[in-house]
């Protein structure tokens, strides 16, 4: 961890270990056991994970439901302390066949390079429900 890391820097480092290197230790870096990841109650993954192992758990569950899974951002508005990345989720039910294409934010905040909140906001969770199944 780098105490020196904005937000931004923090969350694009976390995409780019993620989405271009398929490297989810990498996208990890930044969160500790006092980090927390917060998915839409709504959703069969749902909930909130603290410190990183049960993040890295709670992770590989969301990919157990997806394939094909991206997050195409278009946008990233930010301060030294927040990141809120925008961009379009798709995904294919592994269950169903099912594809979702939707918008997706992303709030990322870290304070001195360590990650406290990812959360994505879902535009439509009952989209991603009923493809699902």
């Amino acid at each position: 961890m780098d105490e020196s890391k904005t937000a931004l820097q923090v969350a694009n480092d976390a995409y780019a270990a993620l989405f271009d290197r398929n490297d989810l230790d990498g996208f990890l870096a930044d969160f500790d056991d006092a980090s927390e990841l917060t998915e839409a109650p709504s959703l069969p993954y749902g909930g909130t994970f603290r410190g990183r192992a049960a993040i890295k758990v709670g992770i590989l569950n969301v990919f157990g439901y997806w394939k094909e899974f991206a997050f195409t951002i278009q946008t990233i508005t930010h301060n030294d302390d927040y990141a809120i990345a925008y961009g379009q989720f798709s995904a294919t039910s592994a269950a169903t066949g099912k594809k979702i294409d939707m918008p997706l934010a992303e709030l990322w905040h870290v304070v001195n390079g360590k990650v406290l909140l990812c959360s994505p906001i879902y535009s439509d969770t009952k989209t991603a429900i009923d493809a699902l199944g």
